[in-house]
């Protein structure tokens, strides 16, 4: 069993979250296992996960928060995948990329462990149409 989700530790989250989510209204939450929870409001959410040791604990951010900036892509378009305990893919406007979280207990943060790469499952740009000039005569 995890850590218990006191009122201090549940209102930490709640000002983590809504500043994450640029989001002022009132935030809805949802346990999702794990020691971990989603808070969602103003149209976007995020996953955030309760860690602690020895009685010490900290919020795990949201790994989309940093993603939005590398992968140039809205945090609604955005999905993760946790890899590991440490690792997490994240997939959106036909991007990819890994992350590894680093830091203390107390200053955690995702950090790009890969190349943000293309997606093989995005369509391929259109070729350009050639024009008369770029024919060559026989």
């Amino acid at each position: 069993m995890g850590p218990s989700i006191n009122s201090n530790r549940y209102a930490n989250l709640e000002k983590i979250a809504a500043e994450d989510l640029k989001c002022s209204e009132e935030l809805t939450p949802t346990y999702l296992g794990e020691n971990q929870y989603q808070l969602s409001g103003c149209g976007t959410s995020g996953t955030y996960e309760l860690r602690c040791v020895m009685g010490q604990c900290s919020w795990v951010p949201d790994v989309k928060a940093r993603a939005e900036f590398d992968l140039g892509c809205a945090r609604a378009q955005l999905e993760s995948t946790r890899l590991d305990k440490h690792t997490a893919g994240v997939t959106g406007c036909g991007k990819r990329a890994t992350y590894r979280l680093l830091g203390s207990r107390y200053s955690l943060s995702w950090v790009l462990n890969s190349q943000v790469s293309q997606d093989e499952a995005a369509p391929a740009p259109a070729p350009a149409p050639a024009s008369a000039s770029d024919v060559s005569p026989l």
